[in-house]
């Protein structure tokens, strides 16, 4: 198996410098010697570490789009791919491409580390082998595979800090786990029967922001936050999808950028569970605002496939159709 490994940066690759962990620009090579010297290891592997390596901090929808494209390059040579990428935007880029490889015939894994590759305690190494033994398996699409879970791509939740188990699938269970041997969720043949699509549309920094619910918000909280070139919204709402309905200026808020074709997609701030749209009162009052329900999406994929419809060049009301499908 040919597998195409792309180092963008992140904790797995970084080394100690005068202002704190940064990425190591020697860190391809120093994977390289650590799987060669695997035996069990019978796969040709490419490590194309990215000429500017990114604190995932730092990662905008333009990083998403040069990741693509660069799979997008190497298809025809490769069998499987691994995106390593560091943890605190990892769930924004597997949504990414989970998008723009829709129904992907071809594995495509992104990991990466809670500590460095150089230090002896380190789950570098576990998660990139398996994410190897995922690609060995073939299992098809997109995935974030992270302390010996399979999650895909656009269900993946950043849901520790500290803990090796960085990752969280909320409100799916997750694809596969890895012990001594794999344990795999029954897959509906219906996914496996969708048409492989490439596609990589511009998306604009900016263009999605996301809305805040807190007691005591209002308005002027969200007046810079829905400005004239923003496209798309998150709305972190309480509970089942619910926020404040007796403040008539945030509701007529909401009424006047929908009404300018802002798709804005509510999604709740609960750690797990789906909006249920107009239950309460108080979240009828989003619906008649024009409001988009985001059902069990996480903000991370919700935020991100706001990004990929928009840069489709799709409005608010085939977006509505596509999320409350």
């Amino acid at each position: 198996m040919k597998i195409y490994i792309a180092y963008t940066g992140g904790t797995i690759g970084m080394t100690p410098s005068e202002h704190g962990l940064a990425p190591d620009a020697q860190f391809a090579d120093q994977l390289m010697q650590k799987l060669a010297a695997a035996d069990d290891l019978n796969h040709d592997f490419v490590i194309k570490s990215y000429e500017t390596l990114i604190d995932s901090s730092n990662a905008t929808p333009q990083d998403w789009m040069m990741i693509a494209q660069d799979i997008e390059n190497q298809w025809q040579d490769f069998d499987a791919f691994i995106v390593l990428h560091g943890t605190d935007t990892m769930a924004y880029t597997a949504a990414a491409l989970s998008h723009m490889f829709e129904a992907s015939t071809k594995p495509i894994l992104v990991t990466g580390s809670q500590v460095p590759l150089y230090k002896v305690r380190s789950d570098a190494m576990n998660n990139v082998l398996g994410a190897i033994s995922a690609c060995e398996h073939q299992s098809p699409g997109v995935f974030l595979y992270f302390a010996d879970r399979l999650i895909e791509g656009d269900r993946a939740h950043k849901a520790h800090t500290s803990d090796w188990r960085a990752f969280s699938s909320p409100n799916l269970a997750e694809y596969g786990r890895l012990g001594i041997d794999w344990q795999w969720r029954d897959v509906s043949p219906a996914k496996s029967e969708q048409a492989m699509r490439i596609r990589i549309p511009h998306m604009e920094a900016g263009a999605v922001t996301i809305l805040p619910v807190f007691p005591g918000a209002q308005a002027e909280h969200w007046q810079g936050l829905l400005n004239d070139n923003v496209k798309g919204a998150v709305l972190l709402s309480y509970g089942a999808g619910n926020a404040p309905d007796k403040d008539q200026a945030l509701l007529a808020m909401l009424k006047e950028a929908t009404d300018r074709g802002v798709a804005i997609v509510n999604v709740s701030q609960c750690g797990a569970g789906s909006v249920v749209a107009g239950a309460y009162a108080a979240g009828s009052a989003l619906v008649q605002a024009g409001v988009i329900s985001g059902q069990d999406l996480t903000y991370e994929a919700a935020f991100v496939k706001l990004h990929f419809l928009i840069g489709l060049g799709m409005n608010h009301s085939a977006i509505r159709d596509i999320f409350e499908a």
